[in-house]
């Protein structure tokens, strides 16, 4: 008995260490693992922590009630995720026993990272550079700047950050005050072209935008609106709040580095958007094959194996492709074109799952980490900063209207950060509804026994 219950609260510490609460049936929709372990549990899960509540932990006949709380860093480990859920399904259909289970799921949470810190930092710095032509425009000579960015994010998130609590706590404000202001200052760098005059060297927008891609809050905004679709409302309203504070201090980080470079050079750039040059020959070349690129190294930073690599490839292509062609027809402001791209890879990983047996799940997480569109969560405050900021030099230079003025810049600043929110849980939503309806399409019914491991 003892170690059916002990089992129970190991599933649930290796759920954590897989994935995150939006995989529903994991978590949730277990109806058959506590009959199969001779227990009887009412789940439930809040934002940051798993509760089980086992009714007869000792003898059901007492009908006694014991909690267990479950308290595990939430995160992602793309090969962890498949292990425990192989060891849950061998569980369901009675292959293996509740011991040997333990054991199994023991092994996965003792087992080391397949990838090490310093990989992953240099990781870091091939992910910023590869999302930058497909989401933010980049030129070829601003991805050497956004690696180097991408590195500089890597050592702060994964060697600084996890040796100083202090230094958590400000983490994101410190990576994005720091990665625009050098940002800007590149980007402020001139040149002469060959008509004759003088054009910035750099993409500032990209480089950015760019170096921050990996820790927006996009995915964070996309689970609470699963949750909240599921009608999970505490976990769900939780998280959607701690999305838009979240995304208010990376903005707040923007806009003071932003400001910050703005008072020390009264030249710096201005452009929001990076120039059409033409570098890259071809339209499709900055776009397909850096989703490629990107997938691989969502891979290896979230530990998977590179046995999974081809399907998600193959299903992140699509739905960026779909995504891509529908955005060019329909226009970029339209939620169709993420619903429909969501509706793809959705479609694509539960066939897999269904005509293959594979895990759904961890074949369509990178392509939902491309679809999250990283350039809509970061334009709103880059926009805000750089307005920000070009006001305060004003503001500094000359005293005219200057109250009318702040209250202007007050005014504009506020409708930006609200724009930002808002679009994310528009976009977070569109992707929301693709999904559950690629799921219903597939599975109609359900499975009738597991429990459906997918979004």
């Amino acid at each position: 008995m003892y170690h059916r219950a002990f089992s129970i609260r190991k599933l649930g510490v290796s759920d954590f260490l897989g994935a995150l609460s939006i995989l529903q049936e994991l978590v949730y929709d277990q109806p058959d693992q506590p009959s199969t372990a001779r227990r009887h549990s009412s789940p439930g899960l809040g934002p940051g922590l798993q509760r089980r509540e086992c009714e007869g932990f000792d003898d059901p006949t007492t009908r006694t009630t014991e909690v267990k709380l479950v308290r595990v860093d939430q995160g992602i480990d793309l090969g962890h995720l498949e292990d425990t859920h192989d060891v849950y399904k061998n569980v369901i259909h009675d292959e293996i026993g509740v011991e040997e289970a333990t054991v199994e799921l023991d092994k996965i949470l003792n087992s080391k990272p397949r990838f090490n810190k310093w990989i992953i930092v240099m990781v870091y710095g091939i992910a910023s550079a590869a999302v930058g032509p497909f989401a933010f425009n980049a030129r070829p000579i601003d991805m050497p700047m956004i690696f180097l960015y991408g590195i500089l994010l890597g050592i702060l998130h994964q060697v600084i950050a996890p040796r100083s609590e202090l230094y958590s706590n400000v983490f994101e404000v410190s990576a994005s005050v720091l990665t625009s202001f050098i940002a800007r200052g590149l980007g402020s760098i001139t040149w002469d072209v060959p008509n004759g005059n003088r054009e910035y060297l750099f993409c500032f927008s990209a480089i950015s935008q760019s170096s921050i891609a990996l820790i927006l809050p996009g995915y964070t905004v996309l689970s609470s609106s699963l949750e909240l679709q599921s009608h999970r409302l505490v976990a769900g309203s939780i998280r959607m709040v701690y999305a838009f504070i979240y995304s208010l201090f990376l903005g707040y980080g923007i806009t003071v580095g932003t400001t910050i470079y703005g008072l020390i050079d009264p030249s710096a750039s201005s452009d929001v958007l990076c120039p059409s040059t033409g570098d890259w020959g071809n339209e499709y070349a900055p776009r397909f094959p850096f989703v490629a690129g990107f997938v691989l190294c969502l891979l290896v930073i979230n530990q998977g194996r590179w046995k999974q690599a081809p399907v998600m490839l193959f299903i992140a292509e699509s739905g960026f492709v779909v995504t891509y062609f529908v955005t060019q027809r329909i226009g970029p402001s339209s939620q169709v074109a993420n619903t429909v791209g969501a509706f793809t890879i959705g479609v694509m990983g539960n066939l897999y799952s269904r005509l293959w047996h594979g895990h759904a799940a961890t074949s369509i997480l990178p392509g939902i980490f491309v679809l999250v569109p990283s350039g809509l969560a970061a334009s709103g405050p880059l926009l805000s900063g750089i307005k920000s900021s070009d006001e305060t030099r004003h503001n500094i230079s000359t005293a005219i209207n200057h109250s009318s003025y702040t209250e202007y810049s007050v005014e504009d600043s506020q409708i930006y950060t609200a724009d930002l929110g808002f679009g994310m849980v528009q976009v977070s939503i569109g992707i929301t509804v693709g999904l559950f309806v690629a799921a219903l399409l597939i599975y109609p019914f359900g499975k009738r026994r597991g429990g459906l491991f997918s979004f």
